[in-house]
């Protein structure tokens, strides 16, 4: 039974502060409160809520009779604080009168499913009828609204199970400019799209706006892809101005961010900064949610890591006099104290060669424990990302292997079909890149020469998810990387994460028990050569030197243990064993029999194309056995009066633009006789 509070009533003294803090303006519709304003609790009284401040609002009649008569709803999710801390920002600002609301999330932190879940509430309290989202890829816009809703064999799957059909958002449909972008029949539907897809069908969308003004939920998702063009250095972009016109004609707008800045150090639209503290060149983000890696790992939806970062030495030639070569000058260094040079050097075969075979035996590692689990390996152009597949085919023949570059069309389904088939490697550059959800990664390898931290963060957050298959606090992260004075940088970074959340895990505890940019290269010099050498490795808590990581990689194969080598130093030093060397080579992982996997689910434009081409192909086929052939003469007339046929009877002249139609045009088109 619940426990209600003995006072079932705000008293005078809080109805007054709850009026002033209202400024005489119902908290719902902003309407004047006249004298029947009630004081109203936002937690029902019935259902445990307290009467106190905190948990009341002041509500004209009108609004107070209307949620008097709204459902109570038994949804299933549970969200995490930030989730909460996200829902409820944007609630209250929008009863504040405010248009916009920024939120700063590390890679893993569900802020997908924090405005989708926001969405749904803006919709049940009647604040919205639609979604509109725009993130930087076609990837993540079909993840998007395959994630939250699709159907098969007539049942709904997603995340959107996770809330009461009785009232939640409906599809959320990839759209790049066909209309209607939402069907008038669907209140609560919504569309995702790319920068890119607002940029070329801009009429489109702002029509839509125009259309729906101040019904409508904007999530600029990635907001770190558009420029703001108010700043005096022009770090603007055309994307960036047509946000800023969609925010116009929005309910509200939510700012989603990985980083506090663009990649080019300029500010986020529509967003405010203030001055730093101690550093006056620098600018902080003004944000109103806030989710770091550090509250990842307090609250255990983000995992511990192991770096194991490879040292190389190389040698720089600098060419002297043209004519005699007088001069000629051979610099060798280590990699781990002089990064610069850090392109030639990853493009030489000898030192990313050593790091791919690392990636390999960490992911046969972690399939020890779970034959799903699988790695991934960003290169720095689509060039070398095929040398790596091409090396991975060639030396490991077993190994499953996925590649994904933006000159490939069908790099999206690869990224889906990823997810969801049984694979042991993803190779590709920037595609797996932000956003990109499949916990199973639990091994990157970083091959590109990119250091600026918001990208670091961004590429290692792909492997830092916890996988609802495994237990939380038995998964980590394996991270192979160059062991470059930047990459120790970020390793001190995560690092400093780490401790600040484990420090909140540990307050938690404690208070629960007591209430119960890319490198240029001098002229005239050039990489001679580069040769991977030693490896480190450094967990969350721990250092290891190369020959402390090599003789535990020893052990490690001798007793064919999947731990990483951070994890069995500790358990070594615990069991007092004296560390050996010499042990022989690990066998290969052997192979397990495929389990047949569906694919990934479809959005609905991939079932209209597919549809289109089946009827394509079915018309093509009844034209051969008519003894039309292609390239006979009249063929391309039969062509067109066979589909104008398929179209009358499918009652779909022009564009099949539905499921339903393009499935209805494929059916006539069998039927032609």
């Amino acid at each position: 039974m619940v426990e209600r509070d003995p006072q079932r009533l705000f008293s005078q003294s809080q109805r007054n502060i709850l009026y002033d803090l209202a400024e005489g303006r119902c908290q719902r519709c902003s309407a004047a409160l006249g004298d029947g304003w009630q004081a109203d609790h936002m937690a029902p009284w019935a259902d445990g809520g307290r009467t106190e401040i905190e948990n009341g609002q002041a509500l004209c009649e009108l609004c107070n009779r209307r949620k008097g008569r709204q459902v109570h709803y038994t949804d299933e999710f549970d969200p995490r604080p930030f989730q909460r801390e996200v829902s409820d920002q944007v609630f209250d600002r929008i009863h504040a009168n405010e248009k916009l609301t920024v939120v700063l999330a590390s890679p893993g932190s569900g802020k997908t499913l924090a405005y989708q879940g926001t969405g749904t509430r803006l919709f049940r309290a009647d604040l919205i009828d639609h979604v509109a989202i725009f993130v930087p890829r076609v990837s993540l816009a079909e993840q998007c609204e395959t994630g939250w809703m699709y159907q098969r064999t007539g049942s709904v799957h997603g995340l959107c199970t996770l809330f009461d059909a009785t009232k939640r958002l409906g599809k959320i449909r990839h759209k790049v400019k066909e209309k209607p972008l939402t069907p008038l029949s669907e209140p609560g539907s919504g569309f995702v799209s790319t920068y890119s897809a607002l940029v070329t069908n801009a009429s489109v969308f702002l029509e839509w706006a125009r259309r729906h003004e101040g019904r409508f939920l904007l999530v600029a998702d990635e907001a770190q892809f558009c420029g703001d063009s108010k700043d005096e250095e022009g770090g603007g972009t055309k994307a960036g101005e047509l946000i800023k016109q969609m925010h116009e004609f929005s309910r509200h707008t939510l700012l989603l961010t990985g980083t506090p800045n663009r990649a080019d150090n300029q500010p986020l639209i529509l967003a405010d900064y203030e001055p730093h503290l101690t550093n006056p060149r620098r600018r902080v983000l003004i944000h109103h949610a806030e989710a770091s890696y550090a509250n990842g790992i307090a609250e255990g939806y983000l995992r511990k890591f192991e770096m194991q970062r490879t040292n190389a030495r190389v040698a720089k030639r600098t060419l002297g006099a043209p004519d005699t070569g007088a001069g000629d000058t051979l610099l060798e260094y280590n990699l781990s104290d002089d990064g610069s040079e850090l392109i030639p050097v990853l493009r030489d075969e000898k030192v990313w060669k050593p790091l791919v075979d690392d990636v390999v035996r960490a992911v046969r590692d972690k399939q020890k424990f779970n034959s799903a689990y699988r790695g991934l390996i960003s290169c720095m152009q689509q060039a070398d990302a095929k040398k790596v597949q091409k090396y991975l085919q060639q030396r490991y023949p077993d190994l499953r292997v996925a590649l994904a570059v933006s000159s490939d069309a069908n790099a999206p389904q690869e990224l889906a079909d990823f997810k969801v088939k049984q694979m042991d490697l993803l190779v590709t550059v920037r595609m797996a890149f932000i956003g990109y959800d499949c916990p199973q990664i639990t091994v990157v390898g970083i091959l590109t020469n990119y250091r600026d931290g918001g990208h670091l963060s961004q590429l290692v957050g792909r492997g830092l998810r916890v996988w609802k298959d495994m237990p939380p606090r038995e998964q980590s992260c394996v991270i192979v990387a160059p062991d470059d004075p930047k990459m120790q940088g970020f390793l001190d970074l995560l690092r400093e994460q780490n401790d600040e959340g484990v420090k909140i895990f540990e307050e938690r505890e404690e208070q629960e028990k007591s209430e119960g940019s890319e490198p240029v290269q001098e002229e005239l010099s050039f990489i001679e050569s580069a040769v991977a050498t030693d490896t480190r490795a450094a967990s969350n808590e721990v250092d290891m030197d190369a020959d402390e990581t090599l003789m535990v990689e020893h052990i490690k194969r001798a007793v064919d243990s999947a731990e990483t080598v951070t994890t069995l130093k500790r358990a070594i030093e615990l069991a007092g064993v004296m560390l050996k060397q010499n042990p022989p080579v690990p066998a290969p992982r052997p192979q397990s029999d495929a389990e047949a996997i569906a694919g990934a689910p479809k959005t609905e434009r991939q079932e209209i194309a597919d549809f289109n081409a089946k009827t394509s192909e079915a018309i093509n086929q009844y034209l051969y056995r008519s003894g039309v052939k292609p390239g006979s003469s009249g063929y391309q007339d039969a062509v067109m009066k066979a589909t104008a046929r398929v179209n009358e009877v499918s009652c779909a002249a022009g564009e099949a633009n539905t499921v339903e139609k393009a499935s209805r045009r494929f059916r006539a088109a069998l039927a032609l006789q």
